[in-house]
Formats: structure tokens, sequence, C-alpha cells
């Protein structure tokens, strides 16, 4: 197996992953076609950062993140709009109450960074942990594991202080990969309707991220 930066031409496979992995979500339910031009964007996309298991050229899992999730939707409106846009007003218009989602998706970022500036945490540079997921059969190998500590280290060398995540609150196994690997819970709150839990990874200079297998 092999920890690869993710790339464009990953981006089906991730979209079938993120389906399959999160059904129900927001994400989700925009649908493969939008999921595709979104995975193809973000390794392009400054912020973005990403990467992907691969064995014998099939991808076992992979990991995403960006340092603005707003920046990254703005991206996708405007560079890849004409990929980006049609399916996505098409998802609107079927489920008018997805766009409401859609800004509650831009904007709870802002709502959690000012959360974790009341709870005296850092204010230096951030990133936002989108998805990680693996193939059913490579679970429980490590594949996780591995896909956070290639994260975590590009996280290092581009200087970003935290990682934070969203974790439905429901989602136990979720909740117990990333207390494993060092997160913290930092509050509940309300999104999409739904009980979540915001955890964060304070990143420390130069310190070599140790996969939890």
């Amino acid at each position: 197996m092999q920890i690869i930066p993710l790339q464009p031409t990953h981006a089906r496979d991730a979209a079938r992953l993120h389906i399959a992995g999160q059904p129900g979500t927001f994400l989700t339910s925009l649908g493969p076609q939008v999921l595709t031009v979104f995975y193809e964007s973000l390794p392009r996309s400054a912020g973005g950062l990403g990467f992907a298991a691969v064995d014998d050229a099939q991808m076992l899992g992979f990991v995403s993140a960006t340092t603005s999730v707003g920046r990254l939707f703005v991206e996708l409106g405007t560079r890849r709009a004409g990929l980006f846009l049609p399916p996505l007003l098409a998802c609107f218009a079927r489920q008018p109450s997805l766009m409401l989602r859609s800004l509650e998706t831009l904007f709870y970022p802002m709502v959690a960074a000012r959360q974790s500036h009341r709870q005296g945490h850092s204010d230096g540079p951030t990133a936002e942990l989108l998805s990680i997921m693996v193939e059913p059969h490579a679970r429980s190998q490590g594949v996780g594991a591995h896909l956070m500590a290639a994260l975590t280290a590009e996280c290092t060398r581009r200087q970003i202080e935290l990682l934070d995540v969203t974790v439905d609150k429901a989602n136990a196994g979720a909740s117990r990969f990333y207390t494993r690997h060092g997160f913290s819970l930092m509050h509940d709150f309300t999104l999409y309707g739904r009980a979540m839990y915001q955890y964060q990874l304070a990143l420390k200079p130069h310190e070599k991220f140790r996969p939890a297998i």
C-alpha cells in the first residue's frame, strides 16, 4: 500500500466512497456528479489537502481537507462553474432545502472558529477535515491511520496549527476514531437540523504524527 497525494483522477472513486460512507449527509445528497467535480477540484485548490491510499492502482481510501470551506466553494462556483453549477442547481430544484444547507455549510466554519477563539485556542492557521473514507474490505488494517498521518504531516508542513472536524453526534465510531488520533471534543452544536460534535487537533511544529494503529 502507498499513500500518495490525492489527484483529480481519483475523483470518481472518492465520490463513490463518500456516498457509501456518509449516507444522508449534505454533500452525499448532492449526488455523484457534484461530488466528482468537488473531488476533481479539491486537489487543484490552493487550500486543498488530500491523500489516497492505493494498492496496485486501486484506491483503498482517501482523506481530504481544506484551509477554507468558503473559498473552496467559491472556486467551484467560478473556475469550475460549467461543470459544478448545472448539477448543483438541478439538486436545488429537486430539493430546495439543500440551498439552505449549502449556506450553513459555508458559514458554520466561521461560527466554529469564533467558538474556538472564545475557548482561548490559537488564532493561527486552521484546516477543516472534510472526509476520510476507507473501502469496507480494507478497514481495520491501518489505512485510516496512515491517511491521517499523511494529512497531519502536510498540515504541519504548511504551518497549520489546528485541524477541525465535524462529526454527527450519533456516529460513535467516528468519535472513537478521532479521539484515538489525538483530537479533543470542543463543543456540540446543531447543523442541518442534526446534533453535531466539533473535534480539534492541535498540531505542534516539527512533531511527527504517529499512526494510531
